[in-house]
């Protein structure tokens, strides 16, 4: 599951949906009741409803505007002051001496910065800051990457979990259908039994004993229906829809899907760089490399330039206006002591990164060889499950046969019929574990 894939994915949605709802109406009926949920529409839903999804996604949001922030860094400093003020006395007082010539016969006492106003706006625009500023935007874009892998990972969890409910409650429907079969079974026995009775052939105790049985099924069947409406819930729970929606869930014949493990198989080290996984592990390398080169740049002088607008009106009631041009050179001197072993930690963080890059790709391939031996092992349990289903309806033939002859007991009967409904249920387990060892490894295998 890819994060360019949501797109498509919501937009199935919104028309699985709207075709829902424009059934219901021309029919007459309300669209919820019209509304099928297969396994991958409850998996679509789940992508677009399941709150991990969404706090994932937020956690995207978050990483995308601390980019555009990282891209502000590219641009000017701006700044703007003003300052005015009004003083009950003068804040500079002075005396002039007698100038004859001017007209100042005497000494003149003089007084400025009584009040006025100054106004100033600049702008400064770095031009070398040491790597920091494209580095730090490169790191920015690097952990938006990352949470984005992180977003499909959590897409993949959650479309296995939405199957695990899915298949368990397959599983429980096809238990169902066991039962039907073996009350049938039991009706008729029951009536033969009865009429063996009649005929003074048997007991009332055989009587009681099948009685007992249907009685054990029937309790049986109570367990398991409560079991799988639970379960719809709980789906319906996960993939954020109304609980009562529980009742339309579709439920597939099991035997449909199976397809031979080769149908699934690709080449495990080309697969590998198509997981979401490996993706981030080659990403934590990525950030930790552009986090070291940020430290070493935080060790390199910075240069700027910018422009400066004053306007004043501080003294003799003139205004006047100023324009200033300037260039800034800052070197971190005190700084090169602690920022060395900073750098030497960050380069560590990356080789420790490769490290672990190196480390979690043999990981990955030892996971999907593991994933493709069960699933090669699941489907060789289907078809032993399925040889112990056609021998336990030949055993419970041959019983119900013997019976009717009188060469078997009752209790023998009920034990063939005991061993059927537990062959079939191991055939649908079986068959059920291999659809989801099937999910288990594409998703393994990046698909």
């Amino acid at each position: 599951m890819k994060t360019n894939d949501y797109t498509k994915r919501n937009m199935k949605i919104r028309f699985l949906l709207l075709s829902a709802l424009l059934a219901g109406t021309s029919q007459g009926v309300p669209a919820q009741e019209k509304r099928v949920l297969t396994l991958e529409t409850c998996k679509e839903l789940a992508l677009k409803n399941n709150a991990d999804i969404q706090t994932v996604r937020m956690d995207v949001e978050a990483a995308n505007q601390t980019r555009k922030e990282a891209f502000t860094k590219y641009f000017p400093k701006i700044s703007a002051g003003a300052v005015t003020y009004k003083a009950d006395d003068n804040l500079v007082k002075g005396t002039i001496p007698p100038i004859p010539p001017l007209g100042l016969e005497t000494p003149t006492e003089v007084g400025v910065l009584e009040e006025g106003n100054l106004v100033t706006v600049s702008a400064l625009q770095p031009v070398f800051a040491g790597g920091q500023i494209v580095n730090s935007n490169k790191l920015a874009r690097t952990a938006l990457e990352a949470s984005r892998l992180q977003l499909d990972m959590t897409a993949d969890k959650v479309e296995l979990e939405t199957e695990a409910y899915y298949w368990k409650i397959v599983s429980l429907k096809e238990a169902e259908k066991t039962l039907d079969v073996l009350d049938t079974l039991l009706h008729n026995l029951h009536k033969d039994v009865s009429l063996a009775v009649k005929m003074g052939l048997t007991t009332q105790n055989d009587l009681l004993t099948v009685q007992l049985k249907q009685n054990e099924l029937q309790s049986t069947r109570l367990q398991v229906e409560n079991g799988r409406e639970l379960l719809c819930m709980a789906l319906c729970q996960y993939i954020g829809i109304p609980l009562d929606s529980a009742k339309f869930i579709d439920v597939p014949e099991l035997h449909a899907d199976i397809k031979a493990p080769g149908e699934y198989l690709v080449d495990h080290p080309t697969a590998l760089a198509s997981l979401s996984t490996y993706k981030l592990l080659e990403k934590n390398v990525k950030v930790h490399e552009l986090k070291r080169k940020i430290a070493l740049g935080q060790q390199l002088p910075t240069v700027g330039i910018g422009a400066s607008y004053a306007y004043e009106d501080l003294m003799f009631d003139k205004s006047r206006n100023h324009w200033i041009m300037m260039a800034t050179v800052s070197v971190p001197i005190s700084d090169w002591w602690g920022g060395s072993h900073k750098f030497k930690r960050s380069r560590l963080e990356e080789k420790k990164a490769l490290r672990q890059q190196q480390d979690g790709s043999e990981k990955l391939q030892l996971k999907m060889q593991q994933s493709w031996n069960l699933l090669t092992e699941s489907y060789k349990q289907i078809a032993l499950a399925e040889s112990a289903v056609r021998e336990s309806e030949e055993n419970l033939r041959m019983q119900t046969s013997h019976y009717k002859s009188g060469i078997t007991s009752l209790s023998e009967l009920l034990d063939a019929q005991g061993l059927y409904q537990k062959s079939r249920n191991r055939y649908s387990d079986a068959c059920i574990d291999y659809m989801k060892k099937v999910s288990q490894y594409l998703q393994d295998t990046g698909r």
